[in-house]
């Protein structure tokens, strides 16, 4: 504080001087209402008028049971037969610019009951589209899992070779 503004507030008499600091704290709190307080409970009030307006509506048709109840669980998706999942590998690789180089079926085993289906797939493309290729292998085939992933860089190029090696879960439950 400057020594001109101190003397300037020991000068003031204890009345003026509380009215000054009165001010001063009103003035704070409605920048700290505007600023900080007021957005944010704005969205809470228009999120708590959106649930309620969701849940009036859930409970407005006649005989509607609860979401929990009337959720159905929906089955697992059929896993692929190996030949099958290297077209569709084959298929998506094409779309994401990714040249396959070979494809294989590989072992089978059971473990806990689960039937598991190896594929290997050895594959070649730059690393963005190799990464988008697999994205989208996650995201097609539900009941297939990446069990081992090996990438080379190339020598000569940008390109990144792959080996691949898909596993189908296969519960040995046919879809109802």
């Amino acid at each position: 504080m400057s020594p001109k503004l101190r003397d300037l507030l020991v000068a003031l008499p204890a009345r003026q001087l509380n009215l000054v600091v009165g001010g001063a704290i009103v003035i704070a709190l409605l920048l700290a209402w505007t600023l900080a307080l007021r957005a944010p409970l704005a969205a809470y009030r228009q999120h708590k008028t959106a649930l309620a307006a969701l849940e009036a509506a859930g409970t407005a048709t006649p005989g509607a049971a609860p979401p929990s109840a009337s959720a159905a669980i929906t089955p697992a998706p059929a896993p692929p037969e190996p030949l099958a999942l290297i077209a569709a590998v084959s298929h998506s690789a094409a779309a994401a610019d990714v040249a396959v180089l070979s494809a294989a079926q590989g072992a089978q085993r059971t473990v806990g009951g689960v039937r598991l289906l190896t594929v290997e797939i050895v594959a070649s493309a730059r690393y963005t589209a190799l990464l988008d290729w697999i994205a989208a292998i996650e995201r097609q085939q539900p009941t297939v899992g990446i069990h081992r992933l090996t990438v080379e860089a190339a020598d000569d190029t940008d390109d990144r070779a792959i080996t691949l090696q898909l596993v189908i879960h296969d519960t040995g439950t046919p879809p109802p």
